[in-house]
């Protein structure tokens, strides 16, 4: 294991530190900043009830545009898509 790492920030974090806060996370505990329940994956429920995939195609294009769309928003192309539905 590192000794240790700098984060973006430039807080330098031990071996130690970092194992506490792996050990933390791992356990479900919040994190600084962090909002919410920890939980593994994608989100089961979105909108009403339990989500199921849905799959389209897309040329490059309209790829391209999803894309910058969901980064300008500052968001997944997935919600881009879910609020567009929801505005229809």
């Amino acid at each position: 294991m590192t000794s240790g790492i700098t984060t973006e920030n430039g807080t330098y974090l031990t071996a130690a530190q970092l194992d506490a806060l792996f050990e933390r996370a791992e356990n479900g505990e919040f994190l600084a900043g962090q909002r919410g329940t920890t939980r593994m994956g994608r989100p089961l429920a979105v909108g009403t009830d339990t989500a199921k995939p849905f799959t389209f195609r897309l040329d490059s294009a309209r790829r391209m545009k999803l894309n910058r769309l969901a980064q300008r928003q500052n968001t997944s192309t997935a919600a881009v898509l879910r609020a567009f539905i929801d505005a229809a």
